[in-house]
Formats: structure tokens, sequence, C-alpha cells
């Protein structure tokens, strides 16, 4: 048994067995996916956010400063979750943008009505 019970980020929508849900759900990097929700590391435990609670989803290329305000940055996708009809969002950053595109694509299967905005150019240095 978990020391610490995964929490909702979102106020509507909870799983109704969130433990059992984390047991389905595979790796897209640092994060879970499974086919109900997103579960990310946080302090204290995981929390997770359901697909039934977002209202928006979208990705961006950006990038990562690695050595202060100039020179050389890291090129990431933010993928960013609009949750509760929109008064709050959750960014998540991945290396590839394919990885943040599988986020998405469950997102689609679990919510096809769900507006989703990709980003279509490819990762660059900036």
């Amino acid at each position: 048994m978990a020391i610490f019970a995964l929490k909702s980020l979102a106020k509507s929508h909870p799983l109704k067995d969130p433990a059992g849900d984390y047991k389905t759900a595979r790796r897209a990097e640092q994060y879970r996916l499974s086919g109900n929700a997103l579960y990310f590391p946080a302090f204290p435990g995981t929390q997770y956010l359901s697909f039934a609670s977002l209202t928006k989803a979208l990705t961006r290329n950006t990038s990562l400063p690695l050595t202060g305000c100039c020179g050389k940055a890291l090129p990431v996708t933010r993928l960013r979750l609009y949750y509760d009809g929109g008064e709050f969002y959750q960014d998540f950053t991945f290396e590839k943008l394919a990885n943040a595109n599988e986020v998405l694509d469950a997102i689609a299967a679990a919510r096809p009505e769900l507006p989703l905005e990709r980003e279509e150019r490819s990762q660059s240095a900036i």
C-alpha cells in the first residue's frame, strides 16, 4: 500500500479508483499515462489530472535555458492542460514532441469533443 494516496489536481471529476487506474498506466517520459488520466510526481506523493476534468489541451515547442539568460537552450515541448472549466491549467514538459503527442492522442481517444491544439513544427535549438 502506498504511503500517500493519489490525489486529483482538479476538483471536478476525480477517478473512482485512481490506484487501480495507476497500475494500468504506461510511461510517457517522467509521467504516467492511462486511458483515464495523466499522473505526475508531486509532493507529497503523486497527483493526477483525469481526462474528464479537462477543458482544453495544447502543445507548444519552447526551450529551457541551460546557462542563464543568454547562451545555450534545450529544446522541449510544453503540454498545457486546462481543467475545471478552463479556470486553471497545468504545464508538463517533454523532451520529445512525439511523447507529448502520445498524451494528446490518449486524450483525444477518451474525449473526442475536447479542443486540442498540436504543435506542427519540429523541435529545434532556439
